[in-house]
């Protein structure tokens, strides 16, 4: 068993080794846009703290508490750009046929897609959100106690497998029909709405969906009023933390449940 983790982890070092690599030879492209990032996000906070500031509380959360769930909602989102963005191109692997030379090898073909692309962007990404986060802790007079930092690192780790499960699964849908670029954008724009903002703001029957059918709920709006004592009316028979990791790692494996079945349907389309 060592020596098969051992063996996978030599592996993974040396996809990510080369996925860096191909990366460095478009530098400019990608200093251009790590400059971008920060500003798009940036106004993405000011345009929460000028509606709040004007008008009103947004579902009964003040600026600063939707600062904290913006800033923890954009953490997951950051871990996944560097470690499984891949998953929006499944469309464009079935197409070149990229999968033929990974079903060759004597190796899970989930694990080398998931594996293979090391996303030196998304760092900027997870800068990003741990400038909005740090600031809204200030803002909201945040402990950092053992247990806080404890908590807030396994909902981060399973608020990352729930957003990456969720792209695998949606994704994995061009297996059959070749083509996934409306998902990746109707998937980006849902996170957004409801990772960023707390999902109180919408119709019950949405609510219900985001918790019990896709739980998206669980990346940022139920760990951040966890963590602000807020009562939402859910209640959860464990710790809210592990609780979020606990589904990560079950949508973690239902993603790879959907992925290998797509697998089955892949009639290597490249040429």
């Amino acid at each position: 068993m060592i020596k098969g983790i051992k063996y996978h982890f030599s592996v993974a070092v040396y996809y990510i080794k080369l996925s860096v690599l191909k990366q460095l030879e478009y530098s400019l492209g990608i200093l251009g846009t790590i400059i971008m990032i920060p500003l798009i996000y940036a106004t993405g906070i000011l345009l929460l703290y000028f509606m709040v500031e004007n008008y009103q509380a947004l579902g009964g959360w003040t600026f600063p508490q939707l600062a904290f769930l913006y800033g923890l909602g954009y953490l997951s989102h950051g871990f996944m750009m560097v470690f499984s963005v891949q998953n929006w191109w499944i469309g464009s692997y079935v197409i070149r046929g990229e999968f033929d030379r990974m079903i060759l090898r004597p190796i899970s073909v989930f694990f080398q897609f998931s594996v293979r692309y090391f996303n030196i962007i998304g760092l900027m990404d997870v800068v990003v959100g741990i400038t909005i986060f740090l600031y809204a802790c200030r803002l909201v007079e945040f402990q950092w106690t053992l247990i806080n930092i404890m908590n807030i690192s396994l909902i981060i780790c399973g608020a990352t497998l729930i957003r990456s499960a969720t792209f695998t699964i949606f994704c994995s849908s061009a297996f059959w029909t070749k083509r996934n670029e409306s998902i990746v954008n109707l998937l980006n724009d849902f996170m957004e709405r409801t990772t960023l903002y707390p999902i109180s703001i919408y119709p019950n029957f949405i609510q219900v969906i985001l918790t019990f059918i896709i739980p998206i709920a669980f990346i940022s709006f139920y760990p951040s009023s966890y963590l602000l004592d807020k009562n939402v009316g859910l209640q959860i028979p464990i710790n809210m933390a592990l609780w979020v990791l606990m589904m990560g790692l079950g949508m973690f494996f239902l993603s790879k449940a959907v992925f290998n079945l797509g697998l089955k349907k892949y009639e290597s389309a490249g040429s």
